[in-house]
C-alpha cells in the first residue's frame, strides 16, 4: 500500500508539473498535451482513492491469542453455552470485518501485495473464531448430547451455518493466495481474480448474517429446555417407599451411589436423570415418614436420634441442579450430602 502510494504520488506531481507547463501553451495544444492532461486527471483520481484506502485500512485486527486452558467439566451448561454464543458473535463480527476489508482494498479495482497481507489478517481473525466456536460446540456435544434434545437440534443448525461460513472464508483465503502468487511473479492482476475475491467475501457476509439469525435464540432455547427437564421430573412420584428409618437411610445412599456412578464419565443421560430422580423421590418419602428423632430402626450408636427430615429437600435440590445443567454444583452437593448422612447403616 505504501509503495503504491509513493508511486502514485510521484506520478501525480509529475503530471502536475506537465500541466503547469501546458498552461502556458497555445489553446491549440497537440494530442500529446491533451493525453497528458487526461493522464494527470486519472492519476489525481487514483491518488484520491489511494488516500481514502490508506486512511481506512489503519485499524489492524488484534491478533487472537489463546487464553488459559479451560476444564469444561467444571463449567455449567449455561456457562458453556454462553462461551459458544460469544464465540459465534465474534466469528460473525470478524467475518463482516473481513468482507469490509476486501471491499475497501478492491474499490479502486487494484490489489497490492500489502493489501493482500492486510486482508489476510482479517481472514485469520475470522477463521480463528469460527474454529473456536466449533471446538466449544464439540465440548457441548461431548457433555450434553445424551441429556439435551432441543439444544442439540439448535447446535446442529448452528453447526451447519458455521460450516457454510467456513467454506466461503476458505474461498476468500484461496483467492488471496492466487492474487498474491500473481503479484509475486510480477504479472498483471486480472479483474476476474478481484471479482472472485469480492464474490467470496460477499458470500461470507451473507453466511455470517444467516449464522447470526440462527444463533440469536440459543440462550432462550437452553433456558426453555432446562425448565422443561425440571417440569418433567416434577411429575415423578415415589413408587418404592422405605418401611423404616434404616431403609430410608439406605435408600438415600442408593441415591448418592447412583449419582456418583452416573457422573463418573462426566456425562448425564436423560434416562440416568430420570432414574436418579425416582430414587430421590423414594428416599425423600422415607425421610419424611421415618426420618424424625426417635423414629427407631435399631441400627446403632444414636442413629435413631438423628433427624433425617432436615435432609428431605436435598433430593429435589440435587436433581434440579442436574436438570439445569449445573453439574459442578450438583456433584459438590452430592458429596456434601453423603458426608452429612454419616456412616452407612447396617441391620443388626
Amino acid at each position: 500500500m505504501k509503495s503504491m502510494f509513493r508511486t502514485v504520488l510521484s506520478a501525480f506531481v509529475l503530471a502536475g508539473m506537465i500541466l503547469a507547463c501546458g498552461a502556458q501553451a497555445p489553446s491549440t495544444a497537440g494530442p500529446d498535451v491533451v493525453n497528458t492532461a487526461v493522464a494527470g486527471t486519472q492519476q489525481s483520481q487514483a491518488l484520491a482513492q489511494a488516500t481514502v484506502n490508506s486512511n481506512t485500512l489503519t485499524a489492524m485486527p488484534m491478533t487472537p491469542t489463546a487464553g488459559p486452558s479451560v476444564d469444561y467439566v467444571n463449567l455449567t451448561e449455561e456457562e458453556l453455552t454462553a462461551l459458544i454464543d460469544q464465540a459465534v458473535a465474534e466469528a460473525v463480527a470478524a467475518t463482516e470485518q473481513t468482507t469490509a476489508a476486501v471491499t475497501t482494498t478492491t474499490s479502486d479495482s487494484t490489489v497490492t501485495s500489502e493489501e493482500v497481507a492486510y486482508v489476510y489478517d482479517y481472514y485469520y481473525y475470522a477463521d480463528y473464531y469460527v474454529q473456536t466456536a466449533e471446538d466449544l460446540m464439540a465440548e457441548y456435544y461431548s457433555l450434553y448430547a445424551d441429556l439435551a434434545t432441543q439444544m442439540i437440534t439448535e447446535m446442529d443448525a448452528i453447526q451447519s451455518e458455521l460450516n457454510q461460513m467456513n467454506d466461503t472464508l476458505t474461498q476468500v483465503s484461496t483467492s488471496l493466495n492466487e492474487i498474491n502468487s500473481t503479484l509475486s511473479q510480477g504479472l498483471t492482476l486480472a479483474q476476474e481474480s478481484i471479482d472472485q475475491l469480492n464474490a467470496a467475501a460477499q458470500q461470507a457476509q451473507t453466511n455470517a448474517q444467516e449464522l447470526q439469525a440462527q444463533a440469536q435464540d440459543m440462550i432462550s432455547v437452553l433456558q426453555a429446555e432446562q425448565q422443561g427437564r425440571v417440569d418433567q421430573l416434577s411429575q415423578i412420584q415415589a413408587n418404592n417407599i422405605p418401611t423404616d428409618k434404616v431403609a430410608a437411610l439406605q435408600s438415600a445412599f442408593e441415591f448418592v451411589d447412583f449419582a456418583n456412578t452416573a457422573m463418573s464419565d462426566n456425562k448425564l443421560s436423560r434416562d440416568e436423570l430420570t432414574n436418579m430422580t425416582q430414587l430421590g423421590r423414594n428416599a425423600q418419602a422415607g425421610f419424611q415418614n421415618f426420618g424424625g428423632v426417635g423414629a427407631g430402626g435399631g441400627f446403632g450408636a444414636g442413629r435413631a436420634d438423628v433427624d433425617l427430615t432436615q435432609f428431605s429437600g436435598k433430593f429435589d435440590e440435587i436433581t434440579t441442579q442436574f436438570a439445569r445443567g449445573q453439574m459442578p454444583q450438583a456433584r459438590g452437593n452430592v458429596g456434601q450430602f453423603e458426608s452429612s448422612l454419616g456412616s452407612r447403616p447396617r441391620r443388626p
